[in-house]
């Protein structure tokens, strides 16, 4: 068969249009990961008592928690102020069947 014939006429993927809020989603789901990640680094404040001082994994791990609030106020200002948009998707066609012919 040649790479230029096309039998794929009823499958294959369909385009669907949904309304969402992309950077509210994005900043949200960046958030969500984040806090893990602000959880895996905090370790050592809360299994031991707070350092006297602070050495350079302390300062590290302060560091990497700091984006956490900013992704925080992003989602809620972009889930509170931005306008739902139109968003094409393109999906598997649920009509497609592999035994039929097309």
């Amino acid at each position: 068969m040649k790479t230029s014939d096309h039998i794929v006429h009823g499958g294959g993927w369909v385009q669907r249009k949904s309304v969402g809020r992309p950077k509210a989603r994005l900043f949200g789901i960046l958030a969500l990961v984040w806090l893990g990640v602000c959880v895996a680094v905090s370790a050592p404040f809360w299994l031991d008592s707070w350092p006297p001082t602070f050495s350079g994994a302390e300062w590290l791990s302060l560091l990497l928690m700091l984006p956490e609030p900013v992704f925080l106020v992003l989602a809620i200002r972009f889930a509170l102020t931005e306008q739902p948009r139109s968003i094409t998707e393109h999906v598997p066609n649920p009509d497609h069947d592999l035994r039929k012919l097309y």
